[in-house]
């Protein structure tokens, strides 16, 4: 069961810093991240390359937290789901895009909106 005294402030910063890190690492831009409650959505990017973060992605393993991530970032490059998209987003986390999907599925939100 995770942690639900996280420091959400501290969350967000680290969160925006390994954002920051995966950017510079493989080469993504991305114009502003934000951090904000959603229903249904760990994240997403904007046709401006705008990355909004679910604040409960908190709450994820590690492992996760970093798929997300990832996943927004390659929207930067690639705005859909199609088969390119799951290749690229393959290509950085070490060809696991779509188990790690399938495992993120099994958590839930656990903040309520």
């Amino acid at each position: 069961m995770p942690d639900l005294d996280i420091d959400l402030k501290e969350a967000q910063i680290n969160l925006f810093h390994q954002l920051d890190y995966f950017s510079k690492k493989h080469n993504f831009s991305y114009n502003r991240a934000g951090f904000r409650c959603q229903k249904t959505r760990w994240g997403s990017c904007s046709g401006k390359n705008d990355i909004s973060l679910n604040v409960n992605i908190a709450f994820l393993p590690e492992e996760l937290q970093d798929y997300v991530l990832l996943h927004e970032l390659v929207h930067t490059k690639v705005k859909n789901h199609s088969r390119n998209f799951w290749a690229e987003l393959d290509k950085y986390t070490d060809n696991r895009a779509k188990e790690l999907s399938k495992e993120l599925k099994k958590y839930r939100m656990k903040l309520k909106t």
